[in-house]
């Protein structure tokens, strides 16, 4: 007979949906349990009551009557009845319960025959793994990227992750992938959890351009700011415009961000209040990320200025910061001359001796600005097209000789689609007006004068395959920030006053994913003011058909604006003069960033170690999970699948996906190509959301199967438990990379007292375990009821003890990692002004973060648990 006492709780084995029963009364014969949830009480036959005794554990979550869920620190028992010590110190006799009880606790579910199919269990299991994977990998945060895998971008972005503080310049040429580069390192930085809060901090004309990169590219739905009386302090991206740095500056200042992110930040000039504000921006955040093409375009003095913002610490005197500079172009030669001079070369900078590659990198490790800069070129990048300078003679020099070039020229290459763009909104609206009246051209434009969202209709409209305008007509707000690459053609109406933004209006185009050879079309009087700056910019700077960083300063220095033309300088000397200047930025200041900028062949490994983890797509689970929650999923086409909802679903939604359903694939390449579809990853929003549901779910936690064998005894039973190895600690998600085992699984025989799970393994199990019907795999429950509480006992003694053994590898391996990062800081340190005692001190504290919480905050959690009968093989 069962011994009941007063106050204890009980749940009906077959009627769970009572609730969690109270013992109200009891005689020799019977026992009288009361469910407070359904208003009943019920009368059972003491010996063969249908009953199981619920009693928590340390860790589980109880629900007192009044007041918020606790978690169980200790046990105690009094009479018969249980006290439940919480964390927070409170005491909970279990008669002060809740009434209602979730029955998600696997073991629970397991005694009082809450049952699921046997393939539930292994789709729980197999989910699992295959996350644990995706951490382990050392990827997150990219792998869901919609994105081509180039090394230099992916480069960068780690680079800046692996620092405590991640601020740095990003100034890579135009058409490189800034923008690319800034959202992987946001994506990261939130899938590790180190922010939560991030503010994106664009030209006004760039707003809507930001999100819809960042939901196309990263499945990030940021917040876009709507004028006065937005809400800064929701979670998440807020994206805001230059224009309301002042304006809104008591909101940015107060408001906790993590991170901001200042696109075209060369355009907040030093003087203006707007970078005052980013100055005290600066001071209150963590990670700031600052992006320009063109980091001097604005002098020596503002690029300093915004190396200030990076690191005010380490950028103290400007005279310093330019003589350190100039000692790069010396150094560059010398890593160019190797081997020769390298023993001379170690000795002089107190180098270690190596091959020329480990050479190379502690010197570009010393590189000081490298630190927090990062410029890659075009040279060193694949892919890029050719630039070909086409001027058309125009018989008059007037506007509407160039408007009607345009039209004969559309009528000419009636399959071309082009990007139009002069230098102000009246001009395009002229434009737009003769095309339309003269010739019935229909064209999308793009100004100041328009919206957000008109100007993004209109660069829908353009970006339209189908249905979309042959052109797109801009002024010079066209010029920064959009990408046209499925279009080859610039046509200039005139010409930009700088070499700077000639080159911003050609980098719509010309960019990595271009196709084609990128045509600029100048259409000029040979007599006009157009045709003397097309020969200044493409005969004498050479800044047309290639981008020539040294244009920049030449152009400064002699062209004169007022009167367009180079003065009395000799033009043999200004072109001695750039290719002088050109051929010091390559072996100079600019050289060493480049090599800095990526490293090789840690770039190439990367992408390549990304493109081999995606060869396993999650498109297997994907189908699974469609037979088990019952929504549709098929294969339309080669590599696109379709995903749609059902009323049938035993989920109400399904995470990260509309109501309609979608199209979907798991092929890169077909993601690239098609933006109507979903990227399906393993760090995509529904999987991510999937796995969340079901981890903390109760399906597939409690099963039972039969396994017909040879080798084992009939009639006997395994009883196979599973246990989540969890970290609560703040630094939970920096563990993950060094836990490999996120689950600890044990598998004992009734009979014996060893761990089998070694010689049955998940997979063998699979394929040859056989489903149980419900009412008989409630009987052998039944049967088995006083003997499986045993069972457990043992199977948990042995996954304590492997937890000790997960621990130990996991401390070993991170360790490790921070042991060598902390010693090549300490050794750079001697050498590179930019790395103090501050970054070092923060790598240590997370070290011992990591560690503390690996050996002291982990605890085991019971996630599923199967009995497993042994029947005679056939």
């Amino acid at each position: 007979m069962t011994d009941f006492v007063q106050g204890q709780r009980w749940v009906v084995d077959s009627e769970p949906e009572l609730g969690l029963g109270m013992v109200v009364g009891m005689d020799e014969r019977t026992v009288t349990i009361l469910f407070p949830e359904v208003d009943t009480e019920r009368r059972y036959n003491a010996q063969q009551a249908p009953l199981t005794r619920i009693q928590f554990e340390v860790g589980d979550e109880i629900q007192p009557r009044e007041g918020e869920p606790q978690i169980v620190a200790t046990v105690h028992e009094q009479n018969g009845v249980l006290v439940y010590e919480t964390q927070n110190g409170q005491l909970v006799v279990e008669t002060m319960l809740a009434g209602s009880i979730r029955l998600n606790q696997p073991y629970m579910r397991l005694i009082t025959g809450q049952l699921d199919k046997p393939n539930w269990f292994h789709f729980r299991r197999k989910f699992d793994n295959a996350m644990t994977k995706a951490w382990c990998s050392g990827l997150k945060g990219y792998l869901g990227v919609r994105a081509n895998l180039i090394p230099h971008q992916l480069y960068v972005a780690t680079s800046a992750c692996n620092r405590e503080r991640v601020r740095v310049l990003l100034a890579d040429e135009v058409g490189l992938g800034k923008t690319l580069e800034a959202g992987l390192i946001l994506s990261r930085l939130l899938k590790l959890e180190r922010v939560s809060r991030a503010l994106i901090i664009v030209p006004d004309t760039l707003q809507v351009q930001w999100l819809v990169e960042l939901v196309r590219k990263f499945s990030l739905y940021p917040s876009l700011y709507d004028g006065e009386g937005y809400d800064f302090g929701n979670a998440g991206v807020h994206i805001v415009p230059h224009s309301v740095l002042i304006t809104e500056q008591e909101n940015l200042l107060s408001h906790d961000f993590d991170i901001a992110i200042v696109d075209e930040a060369h355009h907040i000039s030093m003087e203006s209040e707007g970078f005052a504000v980013l100055k005290m921006l600066s001071t209150l955040l963590n990670h700031l990320i600052l992006l320009t093409a063109t980091p001097e375009q604005l002098g020596a003095e503002s690029h300093f200025a915004r190396l200030q913002l990076l690191d005010a610490a380490k950028f103290t005197d400007f005279d310093s910061f330019i003589s350190q500079e100039n000692t790069y172009a010396e150094l560059s030669k010398r890593i160019q001359d190797l081997p020769a001079g390298k023993d001379q070369l170690v000795a002089d900078l107190g180098l270690e001796p190596g091959d020329d590659e480990f050479v190379i990198k502690q010197l570009l490790d010393q590189h000081g600005v490298g630190r927090v800069m990062f410029r890659n070129a075009r040279k060193a990048v694949a892919g890029f097209p050719a630039r070909i300078c086409l001027p058309h003679q125009l018989e008059e020099d007037g506007w509407d000789s160039k408007f009607e070039w345009l039209a004969q020229w559309l009528k000419a290459n009636p399959k071309q689609k082009a990007l139009v763009i002069c230098h102000t909104a009246d001009t395009v609206k002229e434009c737009e007006l003769y095309l339309w009246e003269k010739h019935g051209i229909d064209v999308a434009v793009f100004y100041e004068e328009q919206t957000l969202i008109e100007r993004d209709k209109s660069a829908a409209y353009f970006a339209d395959e189908e249905r979309g305008a042959r052109i797109l007509l801009c002024s010079e707000i066209g010029s920064e920030g959009r990408n046209f690459q499925f279009s080859s053609h610039l046509i200039c109406l005139d010409l930009p006053d700088h070499p700077e933004l000639l080159e911003q209006r050609i980098g719509r185009l010309d960019r990595i994913g271009q196709k084609n050879d990128v045509s600029v079309h100048v259409p000029c009087h040979p007599e006009s003011d157009t045709a003397k700056q097309l020969f200044w910019y493409n005969d004498i700077l050479n800044c047309v058909e290639q981008q020539n960083p040294a244009s920049t300063a030449i152009h400064d220095k002699y062209w004169q604006q007022d009167s367009l033309s180079w003065g009395s300088a000799d033009l043999a000397e200004i072109r001695e003069e750039l290719a002088q200047l050109q051929l010091k930025i390559v072996e100079g200041r600019d050289a060493l960033l480049e090599l800095n900028s990526c490293r090789q062949p840690f770039a190439d490994q990367l992408a390549q170690s990304i493109a081999d983890f995606e060869q396993a797509t999650p498109e297997e689970l994907v189908s699974e999970a469609s037979e088990l929650l019952q929504f549709h999923y098929e294969q339309t086409f080669d590599g696109i699948f379709s995903l749609i909802p059902s009323d049938k679903m035993l989920i109400p939604a399904l995470p990260g996906l509309p109501a309609e359903g979608v199209e979907l694939t798991y092929d890169r390449d077909i993601a690239n190509s098609r933006e109507d579809l979903h990227f399906l990853t393993w760090d995509s929003p529904f999987i991510e959301g999937l796995w969340e549901l079901l981890h903390h779910s109760e399906l597939g936690s409690a099963s039972v199967a039969m396994l017909p064998s040879r080798q084992l005894p009939a009639g006997h039973c395994l009883l196979e438990v599973c246990f989540d190895f969890m970290i609560q600690s703040p630094a939970a998600k920096e563990c993950l990379p060094f836990i490999q085992e996120s689950s600890v699984r044990s598998l004992v025989l009734d009979v014996g007292e060893n761990d089998l799970s070694g010689i049955l393994p998940e997979s063998a199990l699979e394929a040859n375990l056989q489903g149980v019907k419900k009412h008989l795999a409630r009987e052998v429950i039944k049967s088995r009821k006083e003997a499986i509480p045993q069972w457990f006992k043992k199977a948990e003694d042995i996954s304590v003890a492997k937890k000790s053994a997960v621990q130990a590898a996991a401390t070993e391996r991170a360790q490790s990692f921070f042991e060598g990062e902390i010693k090549r800081l300490k050794t750079l340190k001697a050498k590179n002004p930019l790395i103090d005692d501050a970054e070092i001190a923060l790598l240590e504290v997370k070290s011992q973060a990591v560690q503390h919480a690996i050996n002291h905050a982990a605890h085991l959690q019971l996630s599923a648990i199967r009995l497993i009968v042994i029947t005679p093989a056939e």
